[in-house]
């Protein structure tokens, strides 16, 4: 494990650096004609990667990674990161639909990844939803998810030490 980070500090020197903000944000909005949750989470690019990276001992590049294994990787890593269970308590299952690198980040300096993937459940109420994405790389990494309903609308922060909140 070492080796590889010492080798990704030579190969791509911008995916090691740090940044002061360790945020995600995300939506998540129920489709009620296709009955799934549309969830779009926005991630720091050198986050994401350095996350693959330590999952799977493997450099995975957004840039350099082929787009399907880069995309496998991202999906694998969300299943265990992004839980949201019905209100039985079963994990539902997440579908990848796809990715976008965010324009205007890359000018600043920092780019950001748009992830977006759909949560089939028969009830959408009565869930619990757990984001711990990039929880273990940072202990004051915060996830912020707006969840929407119809016209119903909640706010939820995830910290590290926090579990899941209900979505009624």
């Amino acid at each position: 494990m070492f080796c590889i980070l010492w080798v990704v500090s030579f190969v791509n020197p911008t995916s090691l650096q740090a940044h002061d903000l360790h945020q995600s944000t995300g939506e998540m909005e129920w489709n009620a004609e296709t009955q799934k949750w549309e969830v779009s989470l926005t991630v720091f690019v050198n986050d994401i990667e350095l996350a693959l990276i330590r999952r799977f001992e493997k450099l995975l590049f957004l840039e350099k990674t082929p787009a399907a294994e880069f995309d496998t990787a991202v999906l694998t890593y969300l299943t265990t990161t992004f839980i949201v269970t019905d209100a039985e308590g079963i994990p539902a299952k997440i579908e990848w639909v796809g990715r976008e690198l965010e324009s205007e980040s890359t000018k600043r300096g920092d780019p950001t990844l748009v992830l977006y993937f759909q949560i089939a459940l028969p009830q959408p109420q009565g869930l619990h939803v757990k984001n711990a994405v990039l929880h273990e790389l940072f202990e004051d990494q915060i996830n912020l998810l707006r969840c929407r309903r119809g016209s119903a609308e909640k706010q939820m922060m995830f910290k590290r030490q926090g579990g899941a909140i209900l979505y009624p």
